[in-house]
């Protein structure tokens, strides 16, 4: 059998994504993939943007991936600065969803928003995430909200969210999710999906966005609330459907 881990929602947190990749190769861990949002919310952009490219068999597309590949807020100029051009374009052609065959079951991965419409807790209404497993899928998974989970949904489907890397709420430590099975095969084989939470340096974490904001990292201030509390500490507007 087959492990794979799974990150998403790396935002920037360099100590975070160092400590998930520590863990993923003490466990022994040969392969990565990414749910997107690399970048954004926090410092280093710039590094765990590199690292995902360097680590990752491949990187989906996210709304913060998407909204700063793009240039579609103004106030984001630090990661514009940050990443540069090359990094920025290379956001905007980070797919949007990956399909495959795990362990006899077909798989639908994807960010969340753009392709969800807001973001939604795998505890959602069924009529909200139905939509998502047509037209045959057995086993979606996301990330985006920053909250892991798993779910049994209807009948022979499976929706499980890996949680934040680098800001995640309700056990405020980085999150990434495994999958372990046979990839690649339609056979029906065993099939686990487990949850990680690993602690990291969040002093120096929280050290590097308070840098990064007298440098004119927007928001520097919630982002430290957040990664200290699990809480999400944003307001209205722009940044409330920023996760």
């Amino acid at each position: 059998m087959t492990e794979i881990a799974l990150v998403a929602d790396l935002h920037g947190n360099w100590p975070a994504t160092q400590a998930v990749e520590q863990d993923i190769i003490r466990r022994g861990i040969q392969r990565v993939w990414c749910l997107g949002d690399v970048v954004g919310k926090g410092p280093s952009s710039d590094k765990t943007f590199d690292w995902a490219r360097a680590n990752c068999e491949f990187i989906l597309r996210g709304n913060w991936d998407e909204g700063i590949g793009r240039k579609l807020f103004p106030k984001d100029q630090f990661y514009y600065d940050q990443l540069g051009p090359r990094r920025m374009q290379a956001l905007v052609e980070l797919p949007m969803e990956r399909h495959c065959w795990f362990s006899g079951k077909k798989m639908r991965l994807f960010h969340g928003r753009p392709i969800l419409p807001e973001p939604y807790f795998v505890h959602e209404e069924h009529d909200l995430l139905a939509p998502y497993f047509e037209p045959d899928f057995q086993i979606v998974g996301y990330g985006d909200v920053h909250r892991q989970g798993v779910r049994l949904f209807g009948y022979g489907q499976l929706l499980f969210n890996t949680g934040s890397v680098g800001n995640g709420f309700g056990i405020a430590m980085a999150q990434y999710a495994i999958l372990r099975g046979e990839p690649d095969s339609r056979e029906e084989a065993a099939l686990d999906v487990n949850m990680v939470m690993v602690p990291y340096d969040k002093a120096q974490a929280i050290c590097d966005a308070e840098e990064a904001g007298k440098r004119g990292l927007v928001n520097a201030d919630l982002f430290v609330k957040e990664i200290q509390t699990g809480h999400y500490a944003r307001g209205e507007g722009r940044a409330s459907k920023a996760l």
